[in-house]
């Protein structure tokens, strides 16, 4: 900085001499000093070049504090409660090396407050599918930090027009679950259907593609996604004769799922995805002595599909409240195909459905408040077992849900929230797997059953 000032006083002094018989040596004198002075900027520039090109990782870091106050009421009458207090801290760092290419890593730790660590099983009697691969990251547990997210988005095609990714993907509070959680932006896929963890791949048509074909699709913002993943994969392992071969006691679990969005003008839009997944497992034979589902088999195929018809405002400048609500409706299907074994207690084919009706206002300064409400029938299976509420899945209640939340800003990077989250259950096995254990049973004609479920949570979070 010092080296320009110099330099533009020099300038000053040249052209401030009254006479012109030395003005071509002045000249000469400060065309040398600008040739200097772009010595200088090209140095420089090398110097910030990796910064200037984004050769570097963005990191960002999220810390939320809660407390869950929760209560069970059971069909014979008897309550249950206890209230949880965890953390749940994320370290994201992000790199984009071209204009063209962007990885993401995030690290999660996600743990109760002084956790009674029951021992694992072979037969999953205790905390046994808590963490699984698919679950971990949303299960508080333990302060070990996992991989929640390792993938990279590689854009392609004469205008960036496609876009393939690969790795652990963020598919967790994807639209509308986001809104509840106070996060700015959704995940993919929609969160009704699928809510859970996984490792796979997916290849975006952007929009640009179908403006291409026709103006029309310009104008409705139509775009697909493909993805494919592996929820399991049996093998022996790898201190064996045959290491990583296959073990047939059970068949690999694959899907497969498409969002396509007919329709997004950016205030209104409808978005569907459809999901096929093969050989999905379930828990089967009952040991009435200790009350647990023994074992793991395949079950069978899935079929889902979800429509979402979202607004981002309600009206066009009708007042600004208006214009700052979000609102959805969202309806999903489920449906069984079994194999050899049950699926959900059943050899028959089973059709579920659910509707989830919410909305995401302004509430005073930077606030947000909104409500859920969800209604699943007695064969609705979705594919989610991490929604962020303790009690159980919302989005996978077979029977009512009922939610109302606010979050708000108490300053720049610091927020806080509540939210009430009451669950009456119509049938048993909303968060089971796919075998006997998810079996549909009246809760009326239970007696250990949980008939209502109720989560009051608050949080703290700092976010950077």
């Amino acid at each position: 900085m010092k080296k320009l000032a110099i330099s533009a006083l020099a300038v000053g002094a040249l052209f401030a001499q009254s006479t012109s018989a030395d003005l071509e040596a002045k000249i000469k004198q400060l065309e040398k000093q600008v040739q200097q002075l772009k010595q200088m900027a090209i140095s420089n520039q090398k110097k910030v070049n990796p910064i200037a090109a984004n050769n570097h990782l963005f990191w960002s870091y999220d810390l939320r504090s809660s407390i869950d106050i929760i209560n069970y009421k059971l069909t014979n009458g008897n309550k249950k409660a206890n209230n949880i207090l965890s953390n749940r801290v994320r370290l994201t760092a992000v790199a984009k090396p071209s204009d063209n290419l962007k990885a993401t890593l995030q690290i999660e730790a996600n743990n109760i407050y002084g956790m009674d660590g029951k021992p694992v099983n072979s037969a999953m009697q205790t905390l046994g599918y808590d963490n699984s691969n698919w679950t971990a990251n949303e299960t508080p547990d333990d302060t070990s930090l996992r991989v929640s997210q390792a993938f990279f988005n590689y854009y392609f095609g004469e205008n960036n027009e496609f876009m393939f990714s690969a790795g652990r993907r963020p598919a967790t509070e994807g639209y509308p679950a986001h809104f509840r959680a106070g996060d700015e932006h959704a995940n993919s896929p929609l969160a009704h259907l699928i809510n859970l963890e996984f490792d796979g791949m997916s290849l975006q048509i952007k929009n640009d593609f179908f403006a291409q074909k026709s103006e029309k699709f310009e104008e409705w913002g139509t775009w697909l996604k493909f993805c494919a993943g592996r929820g399991y994969s049996p093998n022996s392992g790898k201190f064996t004769q045959y290491p990583y071969d296959k073990d047939d006691s059970l068949k690999i679990n694959d899907f497969f799922g498409m969002i396509f969005v007919p329709y997004d003008d950016g205030q209104y839009a409808l978005w569907t995805e459809t999901v096929k997944a093969w050989n999905v497992k379930g828990m089967y034979d009952y040991n009435s002595t200790t009350k647990k589902f023994d074992s793991m088999k395949d079950a069978g195929d899935y079929f889902g599909f979800n429509a979402v018809f979202k607004a981002a405002g309600i009206g066009d400048g009708i007042n600004d409240y208006l214009d700052d609500t979000n609102a959805f409706i969202s309806f999903a299907l489920s449906k069984t195909i079994p194999h050899n074994e049950k699926m959900l207690g059943s050899d028959d084919s089973k059709t579920g459905t659910s509707w989830w009706i919410g909305a995401d206002m302004p509430a005073g300064d930077d606030g947000r408040w909104g409500f859920n409400f969800i209604k699943g029938s007695k064969y609705y299976r979705s594919m989610t077992y991490a929604e962020d509420t303790l009690i159980g899945s919302i989005a996978a209640v077979r029977g009512k849900a009922y939610e109302v939340y606010y979050n708000g800003v108490i300053i720049p990077h610091l927020t806080w929230g509540v939210r009430a989250t009451i669950i009456k259950y119509d049938y048993t096995g909303s968060n089971a797997f796919f075998g006997d254990d998810g079996t549909p049973v009246d809760v009326d004609n239970m007696q250990t059953a949980i008939k209502d479920a109720k989560d009051i949570r608050a949080y703290i979070r700092y976010n950077f």
